[in-house]
């Protein structure tokens, strides 16, 4: 669970988005990167509202810092979870269950509390499926836009 939990810090993420810019284009991994940043932003505010500490108790190997509500490791993976489920075909699976396995060792490396996970949850996948939706009139206007 430890490797997990930290593998979602950063280096998944553009990992991720390396894959992107190799199969799908610079458009789709630019996008990918900046819905993820918006579903971090987005989750930065609502932990700035909400400002719930984290749990004291039962932290095994990871150390995190700030508030707790929602999980932002758990947003970005649904985030990107619903954004790449209709592009990554039969291994589309492999990101619902990455997202999942992701809220749950959020849980069970003691940094988050469920109801942390569930919101981040939530808001990730409202995140990811917007963006989703605004994908395809985005790259129609870029390519309107472009200069060749």
């Amino acid at each position: 669970m430890v490797p997990l939990t930290i593998a979602g810090n950063l280096f998944i993420w553009l990992l991720i988005a390396a894959f992107l810019y190799i199969f799908k284009g610079k458009p789709c991994a630019a996008y990918y990167l900046t819905l993820l940043f918006a579903v971090w932003a987005v989750v930065f505010v609502l932990k700035s509202l909400f400002m719930v500490p984290r749990p004291e108790t039962g932290r095994i190997l990871v150390d995190a810092a700030g508030y707790s509500f929602p999980s932002s490791h758990t947003a970005l993976a649904f985030g990107t979870a619903s954004f790449l489920h209709p592009v990554s075909g039969k291994s589309s699976y492999l990101f619902w269950i990455f997202a999942i396995m992701m809220g749950i060792s959020r849980i069970a490396v003691g940094v988050h509390y469920p109801s942390d996970v569930i919101a981040g949850a939530i808001a990730g996948f409202i995140l990811g499926y917007a963006g989703l939706l605004l994908y395809p009139a985005l790259v129609r206007k870029v390519k309107r836009f472009r200069i060749d």
